[in-house]
Formats: structure tokens, sequence, C-alpha cells
């Protein structure tokens, strides 16, 4: 709640002039800490914004320092998707201020409320330049740990829409690489203390435990669930039992909600998702990278062009490795049929960066299979000239019988190289180890959508490792009623299952 004092005082800055630089033109927007403010530089004429701390909260230690945070935080990241902090100091009043580039545009939030669902293309887009904007952030040891609809906006740049910007690191949690290892999971906040928006919180967060990177990653989760269904993975009228939920309970598929959406995206929310950091993308550039394989995939760039996104030199220098070939990709390749490696080749053509290092390693592998087979070919029917330098040793009887020799044995040569090719092409299945915990032992896990038997906690199992697929595991034990719960199969899985927090007796 703002109170009258500060509420005089939003209005009072209204066309004065703050440190002979900034004339106040208009009030933007009133936050729980501070005032935002559309001003003008009195020499430049250039707009910019001001973000002015409330008169009650400038008498607090503690919030002046997360709001200093806040400015050095965002002005040390200096990547485009994020508001750059250009100036800070203190009103005549004692009321500290910085200054930022002024974006005209909507927040996300807004765009969210008048069209509810929003397409593909678009959450694709939004979604990929923020995790640009926070792996630069990440890279800094900035944590952002309040993302949320609000503190994105959306503007155009360059003829590009939507063009994201994101603000309000006014809770970030900022790793100094000076600090020693127990320092650097201290901060300005109190251990176990909770701040943030409970929507859109990690359950790490929610617990008041440290947070890492990943603690983003879900909240950017959240987001792109919202944008895709038009409604939030957990909510409640009561704080509590968000936060509850967020740490116990599994959301509902979003293609349950919208069955528009396809299983690939499914997956990539989903384990932005998961309620263990670790199981979640080890980085937004991994998130980024699923993103991009969406937006070629579906062909998005007809929609919506991602050029100065994927095109610049941005993404490329902060993660060179994701444009690489893969191993798997190398094997599948070698084990595909010629259309389908045409049709490989010919998808990889439309990514803008890593073709010609694509490219050379395929002939590579080409040269070498030719190589191979060559080689085999000449120990099977050696060359004319070394055939005459042997029978010049030799008189024409035993030549013939020498020559007459390998040939009856040639079936069983054959039989082994046949076996031997046999070997090297057969391609390994790939798995994953899905391992169940339970404070209960003998808790049957099973396919939810077939029925299938997995196993009995405490397990581990190990599974076909599919690459943006979600399995959706059923519990069973008694008479106890149990969520089930989606996971992904591209990597290793742990699930905890604790009967008395996520069930219900009776």
């Amino acid at each position: 709640m703002i109170s009258k004092t500060t509420a005089d005082f939003d209005e009072k800055y209204i066309g004065s002039v703050i440190n002979d630089r900034y004339k106040i033109i208009k009030l933007v927007g009133t936050g729980g800490m501070g005032s935002v403010y559309l001003a003008e530089h009195e020499i430049l004429r250039k707009k910019v914004a001001i973000k002015i701390l409330h008169y009650e909260q400038s008498k607090r230690k503690d919030t002046v320092e997360r709001f200093k945070r806040e400015a050095i935080a965002a002005s040390n990241i200096g990547q485009d998707n994020i508001v750059d902090v250009t100036d800070f100091g203190y009103t005549e009043e004692g009321n500290a201020y910085f200054v930022m580039e002024y974006v005209e545009g909507r927040s996300l939030a807004d765009v969210m409320k008048e069209k509810h669902i929003l397409p593909l293309e678009f959450v694709v887009s939004v979604a990929s330049q923020i995790a640009v904007a926070l792996y630069s952030a990440h890279g800094k040891g900035i944590i952002h740990r309040d993302l949320k609809p609000e503190n994105i906006l959306l503007a155009t740049k360059d003829n590009v829409y939507p063009f994201v910007k994101i603000v309000d690191f006014g809770i970030s949690k900022i790793l100094q690489d000076d600090m020693s290892p127990d320092e650097r999971f201290r901060t300005l906040t109190k251990s176990g203390a909770i701040f943030g928006t409970p929507e859109y919180m990690s359950p790490e967060q929610a617990a008041g435990e440290s947070v890492e990177p990943a603690s983003d990653i879900y909240s950017l989760g959240v987001i792109m669930y919202e944008m895709l269904t038009g409604r939030l993975p957990f909510f409640d009228d009561n704080y509590m039992k968000i936060l509850h939920k967020h740490q116990y309970e599994f959301p509902e598929l979003p293609s349950n909600i919208n069955p528009d959406i396809q299983p690939d995206v499914n997956a990539i929310i989903m384990k932005c998702l998961e309620k263990k950091p670790f199981n979640r993308y080890g980085t937004m550039m991994l998130l980024l990278n699923d993103l991009k394989n969406i937006y070629i995939k579906y062909n998005l760039e007809e929609k919506l062009s991602l050029a100065f996104l994927f095109n610049s030199g941005t993404v490329r220098s902060l993660n060179p490795a994701a444009e690489m070939i893969s191993s798997e990709d190398i094997i599948r390749m070698l084990n595909s049929s010629q259309d389908e490696k045409i049709k490989h080749v010919d998808a990889e053509e439309s990514k803008p960066a890593g073709n010609a290092l694509k490219i050379i390693i395929l002939i590579l592998l080409l040269a070498l299979a030719a190589l191979v087979v060559f080689t085999f070919m000449r120990k099977q029917n050696p060359p004319m000239m070394a055939e005459r330098t042997e029978l010049s040793k030799y008189d024409d009887k035993k030549a013939v019988e020498k020559e007459a020799e390998p040939q009856k044995k040639e079936p069983q040569t054959d039989k082994k190289a046949a076996d031997t090719a046999k070997k090297v092409l057969k391609k390994p299945v790939p798995m994953m180890k899905l391992t169940v915990n339970s404070n209960v032992k003998g808790v049957r896990v099973f396919n939810n959508e077939t029925g299938k038997t997995i196993c009995k906690t405490p397990c581990t199992k190990k599974l076909p490792r599919k690459e943006s697929e979600v399995i959706i595991l059923g519990f069973e034990y008694e008479d106890y009623s149990i969520k089930p719960m989606a996971v992904t199969l591209d990597k290793d899985m742990t699930v905890n299952l604790n009967l008395k927090q996520e069930a219900d007796n009776g």
C-alpha cells in the first residue's frame, strides 16, 4: 500500500528537475520500492526513465542497498534485451534514484490479458530473447529471481516486434567473483526469507533456499506455460498454498489445456518446471537450442523472423559449441538412407551458422567410408600389377594352386566381414535411468497411458532415451490417491515421492 506521504512525493516530482539534469514529465508506474517516471535530459533532450525510491523506503538501509544493487546489476550486464542503467544519485530530499533507457512499449502481462493465448512463434520469440538475456546475466553472476510478465517489456526495435526488454533486478542475486565459496550464496536478504512473486517462484525459492540460475529457468517455464495455455500452472487465493504447490505438486500438461501444443513443446516446458534444479536445463543456452529447433521444425520463420537473434554475434559468442554437430547426429547420418541424409543437410542449411563445418565433417565421413570400402575390395581383389609380380616368382602350376586356395575360404571371409559390418553399423539404443524413491516402500510406478508397470519403489529402471518426449508416470499404493507426474526422457531423472505430502489418504 502506498502511503499519503509517498503519493504526495510522486505528485511533487512531476514538472521538477532533478540535479539540474532530468526534467520529470509524467508518472509511468508505481511499485513496492519506488515509482518510475518519464523524464528528459535537459541538455541532450533525450527521453529517459527514472526510478525514484519511495520516501519511506529511503529511510531503510537494507532497501537502499537493494535499490543500489538493482542499478548495479542492470548496468553491468550490458545486453540489448536488458534495460540499461546510465546514472545513479539522490534527490534533494535524499531519495535514491537511478536513470535507465526509456522503453516505448507494453508489458507482457498487458499483452497476455488482451490475447489470453499467444501463438507459438510469439512465445518462441519472447522466450528465446529472455534466455539470451539471462544467459548473459548468469554469466556475470547475476540471477534475476523475480522474472514475471510484468517485468518483461515488449517494444519495437529496427522493425522487430516483439523486442524484449527485461527490467526490475530489485531482488536479483549478485554472485561476485571475489567472494569465497561460502559468501557466494549470501545476499543482502536473510537466509530463509522469501522474496519474489509466488506464481512464478521456483520450488527452491519458495522454500527460502539458496537459488542458482536454474531458478530463473523455472520462472521462464512458468511464463511459457502461461503464454501458451492462458493460465498459470499453479494458482490459488492463498499465498502459502501457491508456494506449497510449486514445491510438491505437478502441473497439468500444457497440451491438456491447449491441444494445439505439440509434444516437443510440452517437453521443453515440463523440463523447465522440474522440481529439482539439476533436472532442468543446465543453462539458458541449452534451453535456447531447443527453442531454436522448434523454430526451425515448425517453419516459424515464415510467421516471425528471429534472424536478428540467431544470426547475432551474441548467440554465437555465448555458445559457439551449440552449432557443432553432435556425435549422435553423425551416427544418425551414417545409419540413415541417402534421402534422409539429403533431408538432414537441407534442414541444417536453414541454420545461420556452423553449416560449413557440418558439410566438411560430412564430406570427411563419406571419404572415410569410401576408403574403408576401397581397402576391403583391395584385399579381396589384388591389383593386376601385384598379381603379375607374384606369377613371375613361381611356375604357372604353383601360382594357379596358390590362387585357388583363398577362393575356397572366400565365403567364410565374406561372412566374417558381413558380421563385422553389422556390428559396426548396429546403432546402440541410448538409455536413460529413471530412479523413483518414496517414503513408503512398494509404491507401484506405471505408464499412466498404457497401464504397464515400470517398477516398485524404491527402484531404478532403464528406459529408452528419447529427445523432446515425455512419459506420464502413474503411482499406486493401497488406498492413496497420488497425482500422475510428467518426466522427460532425454536425461537421467530422479523422482522423490512423499505420500504424506503428495497424497490424500482415504
